[in-house]
């Protein structure tokens, strides 16, 4: 006669616990409970680039002074606006990776029309196809850059009042303002299954109310107004002439427009 096992009461316990343990481990890989930016990107992979953290990239940015991608040259140097898809600074600036790369300002936001302005390239050259760069400024299209050769191309757009304020509010009242730079494909995926795009560079970048800009190139276009004097200004030929700069020199010069 075979011998038979009689289970204790304990036993059936220790197997019901595991079996619910189980069925806790596998709702939660059917079910996970992440973010949504951590679910695009590695669960569903319906985004290109997983955002940097909050506070780091704060997205603060004193409003209307230019940004510099570069380290050591004028402007708002600190890293806080790269929130996705740019790699960090360098010396030749910001460059995209994947299928975009995004910038994200958080600031109250005036009562104006802005204007975005910035100095862009790409990887391309004239043998190759055009390549189209769409820029887009909280989801909505404001602009396109064309690019067919490897020269730099300075983005001048509009944005409208109704676009800027369009990103909703972050829990401190402030507007965000998200400027998207959507790159084309140019082969297929790798090895890594990563497609293969455009490279955006980015080296410096403005958005500016349009009302202060009227008044900055206002006040650039008028020239100098040197004190009346009974005497000839005295000239030091160490130092060169005193005579006053001409008026041409506060104008500021013509961008190329994009798109």
């Amino acid at each position: 006669m075979a011998p038979t096992y009689q289970p204790k009461a304990w036993h059936l316990v220790v197997v019901a616990l595991i079996v619910l343990f189980d069925l806790v481990v596998l709702y939660m890989v059917l079910k996970p409970n992440v973010t949504n930016d951590y679910r695009a990107y590695y669960i569903d992979r319906s985004s290109s680039c997983f955002p940097r953290a909050d506070n780091v990239a704060t997205g603060y940015y004193p409003l209307g002074q230019p940004i510099s991608f570069v380290p050591d040259r004028s402007g708002f140097l600190l890293d806080t606006v790269r929130w996705c898809g740019f790699m960090p600074p360098s010396n030749t600036g910001i460059r995209s990776f994947g299928d975009y790369g995004i910038l994200r300002i958080r600031m109250p936001l005036p009562d104006d029309d802005f204007l975005l302005t910035f100095s862009s390239w790409a990887n391309t050259d004239s043998s190759k196809p055009e390549r189209d760069v769409q820029v887009l400024v909280n989801d909505e299209r404001v602009g396109t850059l064309q690019f067919t050769s490897a020269k730099r191309i300075d983005g001048r757009f509009l944005v409208p009042q109704i676009v800027a304020r369009a990103g909703g509010k972050d829990e401190n009242g402030n507007d965000i303002v998200t400027i998207k730079f959507l790159v084309p494909r140019t082969g297929p995926p790798g090895t890594n299954s990563e497609p293969v795009t455009l490279q955006l560079r980015l080296e410096a970048l403005r958005l500016a109310p349009l009302k202060s800009i009227t008044t900055e190139l206002a006040i650039r276009s008028q020239p100098i107004e040197w004190p009346a004097s009974s005497e000839a200004p005295t000239v030091d030929s160490s130092a060169g002439s005193s005579a006053p700069p001409s008026s041409a020199a506060w104008i500021t010069p013509k961008t190329k427009e994009a798109g």
